[in-house]
C-alpha cells in the first residue's frame, strides 16, 4: 500500500502550505508523551494502528476536552481520520468526541476500512482523565475489534498527554449564622467543578501555629457535595472559632484550597493533618 497522506482539496493544501511557511505546524499531536512506544492499538484484521505515525511522515492524533483530531496510520488500511475537521466537514460531519472526562463516542473514517465506532454496544473506548491511558475497544464492520490497551503476554497501550484540568481556586466563600449555633456556608460555583470538598478547623490552633493548617485542620465537613451551600453544625469552644475552606473537584481530581495569597501550600498541610477529604 502506498504510504501517502490522504488526498486533500486544493483549499486544504493551500492552507497547509501557508501554515508551514508561517513557521507553525499544521497538525499537533499529544500521543505517547513519554516516548516509550505507547502509541499502538491492535486490530484483529488490520494489525497495528499507529496513533503517532511520525515515522511515516504524517500527523498523529490530538486529544482535547471536546474530542479527537488528526490521523492514525495502518499498514493495511492506510490513513484513519479522527475528525472531519482534518479536511472539510462540508463533505459530511463526523468525528470522535470526548465528554471532557475521557469517555469517547462517535466515528473515525478510513478510506479502506470504512467507519470505526468508538462507542459500540457492549464496548467503547475511554481515556483515564488522570493518567491519559486509553482503554476499551472500538468496532469496525470491515476491520473487527480495535483494542487500545492490553496487559496480556505482549502488553501495549495508547497514552496521551491530555489530562482533565482540575478546578481553579475557589473564591467568594461566605459564612453566616444559621439557627442557634450552625454556620451556613455559601460559595460561588466553579464552571469546571462537578463537586466540592469542605474542611473545617480551629482558629486558635491556626493562630498559635502561625498559620500552619496541619495542626489546625479538624475535619472534612463534606466530601464531593454537588451543591454550593452547606450547613455546618457544632459550637466552638469559648474564645475559639471555626474556619472553613472549600475546593472544587471533577473527574480529573481535586482542585486547590490555596488562594495564592500565602507562601506555602494549604493543600500539603491539610493533607498532612490526616483530616483531609478523601
Amino acid at each position: 500500500m502506498r504510504n501517502a497522506v490522504p488526498r486533500a482539496s486544493p483549499q486544504f493544501v493551500a492552507l497547509a502550505i501557508l501554515i508551514c511557511l508561517s513557521g507553525s505546524v499544521a497538525f499537533a499531536e499529544n500521543i505517547d508523551p513519554a516516548g516509550d512506544g505507547s502509541r499502538y492499538a491492535w486490530s484483529e484484521n488490520l494489525g497495528w494502528l499507529n496513533t503517532r505515525p511520525g515515522a511515516v511522515g504524517g500527523p498523529g492524533v490530538h486529544v482535547a476536552d471536546s474530542g479527537l483530531t488528526g490521523w492514525a496510520w495502518s499498514e493495511n488500511a492506510g490513513w484513519i481520520s479522527l475528525s472531519c475537521t482534518n479536511r472539510s466537514c462540508a463533505w459530511g460531519s463526523y468525528g470522535v468526541t470526548n465528554d471532557g472526562c475521557g469517555t469517547l463516542a462517535g466515528f473515525a473514517w478510513s478510506e479502506n476500512a470504512g467507519w470505526i465506532n468508538f462507542a459500540p454496544a457492549g464496548a467503547g473506548v475511554a481515556i483515564d482523565p488522570k493518567t491519559g491511558i486509553f482503554s476499551g475497544r472500538a468496532w469496525s464492520e470491515n476491520a473487527g475489534w480495535i483494542t487500545f490497551s492490553s496487559a496480556g503476554p505482549n502488553p501495549f497501550r495508547v497514552t496521551t498527554g491530555w489530562r482533565r484540568a482540575v478546578p481553579v481556586a475557589l473564591t467568594g466563600l461566605t459564612v453566616s449564622k444559621s439557627g442557634g449555633s450552625d454556620a451556613l456556608l455559601s460559595w460561588t460555583a466553579l464552571s469546571s467543578a462537578s463537586a466540592y470538598d469542605v474542611v473545617q478547623g480551629g482558629l486558635s490552633a491556626l493562630r498559635s501555629s502561625s498559620g500552619n493548617f496541619q495542626p489546625a485542620t479538624q475535619a472534612c465537613v463534606a466530601n464531593d457535595t454537588t451543591g454550593t451551600s452547606l450547613t455546618a453544625s457544632g459550637t466552638p469552644a469559648a474564645g475559639d472559632g471555626h474556619w472553613f475552606l472549600v475546593r472544587g473537584a471533577n473527574c480529573g481530581g481535586a482542585g486547590t484550597y490555596d488562594d495564592g495569597t500565602q507562601a506555602g501550600s494549604r493543600d500539603a498541610e491539610i493533607l498532612a493533618s490526616g483530616n483531609q477529604c478523601p
